[in-house]
């Protein structure tokens, strides 16, 4: 929890209020799957989990180191501004707005911001998230093939030899760093004309990235993953590597 010098009492009592009333209407659960990283892991290698070029999510959105950022993920969400047909970016935040509750319960820790903030951190992240998720897809053949903005030009490359280009590339799968993937799912749904367009356009994303991490040769019986029940790009990778086995039957 935050401590006392930032801690908004008014806030946590809604918000708490909100969630006990949203609890009351609607009996579906939705767990915990964005945690912190334990300070004793931290302690050992603090490379591996402390960010280097970019922030998603609210963990460490306004860290002064990582906000140089900011100006692309503006960017990002002034192009998705055109990619929307038929809402402006506020509607779409207001859509976020909308699962505000959903977005909360998904993170470990206490988020000590506004519903308005967290949707408006959750709308520009995602912005930025997909278009630099959209390299994989083009490699992959996706269907959508469109070239990289020259705004993004020097931030990402094919053959991934610039060092911000892996810097974004190990930080966006870092514990910490993770955004709900239903957010992407949903932004993509306004851009295409169906969902499950916009489904495979997302599932050619983190195909495209899992080749392009992954130590391990990809198998050809693939596992059969619905993007809606993915929580966000480090569990696809980790459903990747290590595929849910079924129990089987105890009789």
């Amino acid at each position: 929890m935050p401590s006392n010098s930032t801690f908004d009492e008014n806030r946590w009592v809604i918000q708490i209020s909100k969630n006990l009333e949203e609890e009351l209407e609607d009996n579906t659960q939705n767990p915990v799957n964005i945690f912190n990283v334990p300070k004793t892991l931290m302690a050992l290698d603090p490379d591996i989990y402390v960010l280097q070029q970019i922030a998603f999510g609210p963990y460490h959105c306004f860290r002064p180191e990582l906000f140089d950022m900011e100006r692309y993920k503006i960017a990002a969400a002034k192009r998705t501004q055109r990619n929307l047909p038929t809402l402006t970016f506020q509607q779409l935040v207001d859509q976020f707005l909308d699962h505000e509750p959903r977005i909360r319960s998904c993170y470990h820790k206490y988020l000590n911001y506004s519903g308005e903030t967290l949707s408006w951190m959750m709308a520009l992240d995602a912005s930025f998230l997909l278009e630099f998720l959209q390299v994989y897809s083009v490699k992959e053949g996706g269907l959508l093939r469109r070239s990289v903005t020259s705004r993004m030009s020097h931030l990402v490359d094919f053959p991934g030899k610039k060092s911000i280009h892996n810097a974004i590339l190990r930080d966006i799968v870092k514990l910490e760093n993770q955004i709900p993937l239903f957010l992407l799912r949903k932004m993509l749904e306004f851009q295409f004309s169906t969902l499950d367009l916009a489904d495979d356009m997302l599932l050619s994303m983190l195909m495209g990235i899992y080749k392009e991490i992954s130590p391990f040769k990809l198998k050809q019986d693939l596992p059969n993953f619905e993007v809606a029940t993915v929580d966000h790009l480090l569990g696809f990778l980790y459903q990747m590597i290590v595929p849910r086995v079924q129990s089987p039957d105890v009789r």
